[in-house]
C-alpha cells in the first residue's frame, strides 16, 4: 500500500512541475534576427512581464540584451543597430510582424517571410506602433535600400 500511494504521490509531483514548467513561459515571446532575407533565424525570448501591452520601442528600450541602438526621429524612434545586425552602407534594419494587420500595404513591400512555420510582414508602422505581446512575433532582417 505505501508503494502505490509513493508512486502516486511521485506522479502528481512530475505532473504538477510540468505545469509549472509550461506556465513559466507564458510571459516570453520569441523575436528572430536575420543578417539577411535568406539566411538563417536567430531567435531569442525575451521575458516581456512589464511590456505586455505598451510598443515594442520600449520594449528595445529597456531590454539591453537585445543590443539595440536606436535614434529619435521625427516620425518615432529608429534602429541603428540591434543584437548582431550593424548596418553597412546602404543597410538598414526592417522589423517584420506575424501580426498581418500591421503590414506594409504600400506598393514594393517586401514580401512575407515565412520560417518555422510562422509568416512574418514587413511593417507598415514603426517601432513605436506595433504591439508587445505573446502571441505576436517579430523579426529584424539587415536589408538593402
Amino acid at each position: 500500500m505505501k508503494k502505490k500511494l509513493l508512486i502516486v504521490a511521485m506522479l502528481i509531483v512530475v505532473i504538477m512541475t510540468a505545469v509549472l514548467l509550461v506556465g513559466c513561459d507564458t510571459n516570453k515571446m520569441n523575436i528572430g534576427f536575420m543578417a539577411s532575407a535568406d539566411s538563417e533565424i536567430e531567435m531569442v525570448k525575451v521575458n516581456i512581464k512589464d511590456y505586455d501591452g505598451k510598443m515594442l520601442s520600449d520594449l528595445l528600450k529597456a531590454e539591453e540584451s537585445l543590443g539595440a541602438v536606436l535614434t529619435d526621429s521625427e516620425y518615432g524612434p529608429y534602429i541603428n543597430e540591434i543584437k548582431n545586425l550593424k548596418p553597412q552602407g546602404n543597410q538598414y534594419v526592417a522589423v517584420f510582424t506575424s501580426d498581418e494587420s500591421k503590414k506594409n500595404t504600400y506598393e514594393g513591400a517586401k514580401e512575407p517571410i515565412i520560417k518555422n512555420g510562422i509568416t512574418y510582414y514587413e511593417s507598415g508602422v514603426g517601432i513605436s506602433g506595433l504591439p508587445v505581446s505573446k502571441d505576436i512575433h517579430y523579426l529584424f532582417v539587415l536589408l538593402e535600400f
